[in-house]
């Protein structure tokens, strides 16, 4: 009878451990195979391929179909039911949260990166250092000179002092379009709510600021780190240059001058910095859960610091710049 009972207690726990083994290999096929479409924030096209190109990598049979668009339509997408999976440089407002919640659509949010908003000039712009109300008159259009900015760096005000009179010293911004996460950010957190300058130029893509930018001696453009890095950590594209920013606090308190780095947006130095979500309204486990979890993982992770933004669970080397 003793031995009736071993045999019995042995079968049922090879039997749990069997269902178990068999339960998560069905789980761990499920989310790391099949197909899904993906829409993505314009803002972070180059990390975004960069992620989908290394899960692909380690999932063979792993296929994410990749949607570029403005940030806002992506999230209309979202909520209208056209994708069930999005990566946003923000979170959902009031107004739309009101929408899910009507509709009672669930959904998960994912943080996974930090990004930053960097404000970029042609490299021959003798400009290096800019606070937050220069460029909040540079913006909103009051500013229209380079000549017109006058800091605490003499060499700096001698050099643009240089340009008056030139063709280079017409400030010429280029922005992202209306439907951008940025072209919001920049208007809430730089302008506080005013509006961008008549001088300034819509553009459709990051792509074509880079390119005003490169190609303009008085132009300063918008991107995000995102497109700046060059894939390599803490290397960053030098076709354009960003500019140092210190931020003045509403009470007059006036913070140093931050490089846009990596570095510093980890330890929040940089001024200008903001949330990457993937946000799903998938409920069961597709391969969608199969890509979060690679996103917030190790591997996912180190994706992110290689291409330049900040991990949420990983660590950032911080150093000392002149």
């Amino acid at each position: 009878m003793k031995n009736q009972v071993l045999t019995f207690l042995t079968l049922l726990i090879f039997t749990a451990v069997t269902f178990s083994a068999c339960d998560f290999k069905e789980i761990k096929s499920t989310a790391t195979t099949g197909e899904m479409k993906l829409a993505v924030d314009e803002n972070q096209e180059p990390l975004i391929k960069a992620e989908v190109s290394e899960f692909e990598r380690l999932n063979k049979e792993a296929k994410i179909n990749l949607i570029f668009a403005p940030t806002n339509k992506a999230i209309a997408d979202l909520i209208n039911g056209e994708v069930q999976n999005i990566v946003s440089s923000r979170t959902f407002n009031a107004e739309e949260k009101q929408i899910l919640e009507k509709n009672k659509t669930a959904y998960k949010e994912y943080p996974f990166a930090i990004d930053g908003i960097g404000f970029i000039v042609n490299p021959s712009n003798p400009i290096v250092r800019v606070t937050s109300d220069d460029l909040k008159k540079i913006l909103t259009g009051e500013t229209k000179l380079w000549s017109g900015i006058v800091s605490q760096d003499e060499e700096q005000n001698k050099k643009l002092k240089s340009l008056a009179g030139t063709a280079n010293d017409k400030i010429v911004p280029f922005i992202q379009r209306k439907n951008s996460s940025t072209y919001d950010y920049v208007r809430d957190s730089v302008l506080k709510g005013a509006d961008y300058g008549a001088n300034s130029t819509v553009c459709s893509t990051t792509v074509q600021i880079l390119g005003f930018v490169r190609d303009v001696k008085g132009a300063i453009g918008i991107v995000s780190m995102s497109w700046l890095s060059k894939g390599i950590q803490e290397e960053i594209d030098s076709t354009v240059r960003p500019l140092r920013v210190s931020k003045i606090w509403d009470n007059g308190r006036q913070d140093n001058f931050s490089e846009f780095h990596q570095g510093l947006l980890a330890n929040g130095d940089y001024p200008y910095r903001r949330t990457v979500y993937f946000i799903s309204t998938d409920q069961d486990i597709k391969l969608s859960t199969g890509f979060t979890t690679f996103l917030v993982r190790t591997d996912g992770q180190k994706v992110v610091l290689k291409n330049g933004l900040v991990p949420v669970s990983q660590p950032v080397r911080t150093i000392q710049l002149n």
